[in-house]
């Protein structure tokens, strides 16, 4: 249904404003919410495994993270852990050519995907 009345009209336009302004202002308060959190994380030491409540990844003796891939399709990058029912490309092939060092394998603590958020430039 369209207005015709101007005053109608100006309402509308004042409506959009504001709704723009306050999706911005969330915006910026949500982003200076995750930055404090970050903080106390930082702060408490507290690790993004406690903090949704899943086991930190196994360390080896030498202090690296214990590999979660073991094997990795060359072709695609598909990866295995070796556990389960093995992929389509590894069954009936020597899966010794499909080994992956522990080194290149093991996965990046979660912090770094969120980028600028938990640099320490904050």
């Amino acid at each position: 249904m369209a207005y015709t009345s101007p005053h109608v009209a100006e309402l509308l336009a004042q409506h959009n404003a504001l709704e723009k302004q306050l999706a911005e202002a969330r915006e910026k308060e949500t982003r200076l919410a995750l930055i404090e959190i970050v903080q106390k994380m930082r702060e408490y030491k507290i690790t993004l495994h406690e903090l949704v409540g899943r086991k930190a990844p196994a360390v080896s003796d030498s202090g690296e993270p214990e590999s979660l891939v073991k094997y990795r399709d060359p072709v695609t990058g598909a990866t295995w852990s070796g556990r389960g029912r093995a992929p389509r490309w590894i069954i009936g092939k020597d899966r010794g050519e499909f080994l992956v060092t522990a080194r290149a394998s093991a996965r990046r603590p979660a912090a770094s995907s969120q980028g600028s958020l938990f640099s320490e430039d904050n």
